[in-house]
């Protein structure tokens, strides 16, 4: 297992992060090798062994949990539910398999140009690393499509996109918690079949 191994908190490349899906019979598989940088195919990953997911790199280790869609990011614990009708409604530490796993980053491209020659330099940057889940799942007779996915940004601050699905109309809360306690609450009505979606800056 390399999440959870604060052995192994640096990218083996010049690239900031790298993906790294870890499997219940302690072996992963990595975006690059650690060895022989050789990258690997993200859609080769097996979502039937995965039991976390996540990234690594500056010193870092940031991931969610397969097996309750808890998010760790260094030494801080996330969990979201949904609050309705004096009922919580736990989004994540279910015993549900979190396995649908979604990675993606956001690049950028500099040009100066030499217009004498008619040449020019390019500098590409990643300005974003994302990962997470989706789900769908049943909670108390309500069909709900849940996706979570944590940014990591260059330059600004951390963020969870929340994005929730119901087929029922819901007038109810988005609760988050940060190792066990409340950290917010934000009133989130939903209406039948169209999705619901924030931003939650990291705090």
């Amino acid at each position: 297992m390399i999440l959870g191994n604060r052995q192994y908190t640096r990218s083996p490349v010049p690239q900031q992060y790298i993906w790294v899906a870890d499997y219940y019979d302690d072996t992963n598989l990595t975006e690059y090798d650690l060895q022989t940088k050789k990258s690997n195919d993200f859609d080769s990953i097996d979502r039937d062994k995965l039991i976390s997911f996540g990234i690594i790199g500056q010193g870092s280790q940031l991931y969610y949990n397969v097996a309750n869609g808890v998010f760790h990011i260094n030494q801080d614990r996330f969990a979201i539910s949904y609050s309705v009708s004096d009922e919580e409604l736990p989004l994540t530490g279910r015993t549900f398999l979190y396995n649908d796993h979604i990675q993606f980053k956001n690049g950028s491209s500099e040009a100066t140009l030499n217009t004498k020659v008619k040449e020019g330099k390019f500098k590409n940057s990643i300005d974003c690393f994302s990962f997470g889940y989706k789900k769908t799942m049943n909670l108390d007779d309500v069909n709900i499509n849940y996706q979570c996915i944590f940014s990591l940004p260059d330059k600004n601050i951390p963020y969870l996109q929340i994005k929730i699905t119901s087929d029922q109309d819901l007038n109810g809360q988005l609760i988050i918690r940060k190792n066990g306690i409340i950290v917010d609450q934000i009133v989130a009505p939903l209406k039948a079949n169209h999705s619901g979606l924030i931003n939650w800056e990291l705090r």
